[in-house]
């Protein structure tokens, strides 16, 4: 109703204005300096003000459509190179897992910025150019993967460092380790990646340290923990024998837990880190103060490895703990094999005879029937060479 209104208004002012406007038309002048004059009615100029007005309505939606044109044609090239770079970073992956490194690292380095995660494809080309041996190109690629997405650095941290141990860069795996650690101290693979570093770097005594304070952060159950201490502790001595009998021996008695000084295998490990380095007297005082204080059958093996010069104390306290032990035949055997080095043949044989009666084996059968032969005693010689092949019959 209102617009009928308007447009009945507007057609009565063109009645009564039109007549008047067409009987009085008016003139305007335009006038540049004092030679160029423009001259126009008002109709006119209202009439060509109007097409201006039009035209440069249109001359703006054009360029707006051009420009809108311009941005689609932008969305879409960007769109296909996302898509190229997704494809790339499949490819690359593929590539990865069957061996073509070069290739890999080529795809997904260039591919990674679009990708979908682009921390991923980063590390990925890592690894692609570590298996190259581009340490350098493998930690710039590493670098990139911690700065491209939020809450990376740790995941990219980690896969460097590995990558290092895998390398043997054991000293710049260390350090990369001790940077995360700082920041992600609760973190349990750094803690696991420790226990491979520290092996490579000889720190046992750290290894064993990290062991027992984070022991409840392992997975580890009670008979791996104990196999992975003892294994330490067996470095650990081997390492400071290398260095002074007298420095092991000082850790034994003064610095190493009270516990393990009572069990067997770790007292074995001492013994034998002192015999390997060639501390053969601080393995003999070892053994003379053990036996003496805590008589332990299986440490009788270690007397006969001795390099020493003088078994007497050895031998003496062997005879006097025949007197006391119930079971003595590791002990008949133990006073043979220090006897024999002393060249004591009677003696020998008399500690066989009594050994084998109860630890029968074939290297000692053959030991006596060998001494007997010698010794002219041919008959006796010839019955256990006999008693030693029935021994190793029932044996198989």
């Amino acid at each position: 109703m209102i617009r009928i209104i308007i447009v009945i208004s507007a057609l009565l002012a063109g009645l009564f204005l039109g007549p008047e406007i067409s009987a009085n038309k008016g003139y305007i002048i335009i006038s540049f300096d004092a030679y160029t004059t423009y001259e126009i009615t008002i109709i006119n100029a209202v009439f060509i003000a109007l097409v201006l007005y039009f035209v440069l309505q249109f001359a703006e939606w054009l360029l707006r459509k051009l420009l809108s044109m311009s941005s689609i044609t932008s969305g879409w090239l960007g769109r296909r190179k996302t898509r190229q770079a997704q494809k790339n970073s499949v490819l690359g992956m593929l590539a990865l897992f069957e061996g073509n490194s070069k290739q890999a690292q080529k795809l997904l380095a260039k591919s990674a910025q679009r990708s979908e995660s682009p921390a991923l494809t980063y590390i990925a080309a890592a690894k692609a150019a570590h298996y190259q041996g581009k340490y350098d190109l493998r930690d710039e690629h590493l670098q990139q993967a911690s700065e491209s997405q939020k809450g990376c650095q740790l995941a990219a941290g980690l896969v460097g460092v590995e990558l290092q141990l895998e390398a043997e860069q054991y000293e710049n795996a260390l350090a990369r380790l001790q940077e995360l650690d700082k920041k992600f101290p609760k973190n349990k693979r750094i803690n696991e990646l420790y226990l491979s570093i520290y092996p490579a770097l000889n720190e046992w005594q750290k290894y064993l340290q990290l062991l027992n304070t984070k022991r409840n952060s392992f997975s580890f159950n009670d008979t791996e923990f104990a196999e992975m201490q003892l294994d330490a502790y067996q470095h650990l001595f081997k390492q400071y024998a290398l260095q002074s009998g007298e420095l092991l021996q000082n850790y034994w008695e003064k610095k190493s837990p009270r516990g393990i000084r009572k069990e067997l295998s770790y007292q074995k490990a001492l013994l034998d880190a002192y015999i390997e380095a060639g501390y053969d007297k601080f393995a003999e005082q070892f053994l003379l103060e053990k036996l003496n204080k805590q008589f332990s059958l299986p440490l009788l093996a270690y007397l006969e490895k001795l390099e020493i010069s003088d078994h007497y104390p050895l031998i003496l306290l062997l005879e006097k703990k025949l007197k006391k032990e119930s079971e003595t035949g590791l002990i008949h055997q133990a006073l043979a094999r220090l006897k024999l080095k002393e060249n004591k043949t009677s003696a020998v044989i008399d500690h066989l005879k009594e050994s084998l009666k109860t630890v029968p084996n074939i290297e000692d059968f053959a030991l006596l029937a060998n001494l007997l032969e010698k010794d002219d005693c041919l008959h006796e010689a010839k019955n256990y060479y006999r008693k030693g092949l029935l021994f190793a019959l029932s044996s198989k």
